[in-house]
């Protein structure tokens, strides 16, 4: 049986191949730091359109607003694993990229994130709420 030759036209495609593969499994593998809108200037919402026993999200500010009771908790929506903006569940908020879970504190419920979510700083005053990043 004869081996096939290699041809130069088949080391390039095997190479493109590899190439691309590693590409995709960095984008994977690494943080998704400084996408999105960010508090700088801190935000400012009416306590009104927090839902009791809910969150009011703003994914393009990478931010919750999380009312229990009369406890009003801000969360910074970025995985501490690597990363992603998390999205709100009914159960909390879960990262879309390697599966962590969190409940609607921010506490980890499921890894592979290893720290809760970063609490922002608020401000309450006349019906309004003012999260501040520091």
């Amino acid at each position: 049986m004869a081996e096939a030759a290699r041809t130069r036209r088949s080391v390039l495609g095997s190479l493109i191949l590899s190439l691309t593969g590693a590409a995709g499994l960095w984008r994977f593998l690494t943080p998704r730091r400084g996408q999105g809108a960010r508090l700088d200037d801190g935000l400012s919402v009416p306590e009104s359109e927090v839902p009791v026993g809910g969150a009011l999200v703003l994914p393009e500010k990478r931010c919750a607003i999380v009312r229990n009771g009369d406890r009003i908790v801000a969360l910074d929506l970025t995985c501490t694993h690597l990363g992603c903006t998390v999205t709100a569940t009914p159960e909390g908020f879960a990262c879309p990229c390697h599966g962590s879970r969190f409940s609607s504190e921010g506490e980890v419920l499921e890894g592979p994130a290893p720290r809760a979510l970063k609490r922002l700083r608020i401000d309450r005053a006349a019906g309004t709420v003012r999260v501040v990043r520091s």
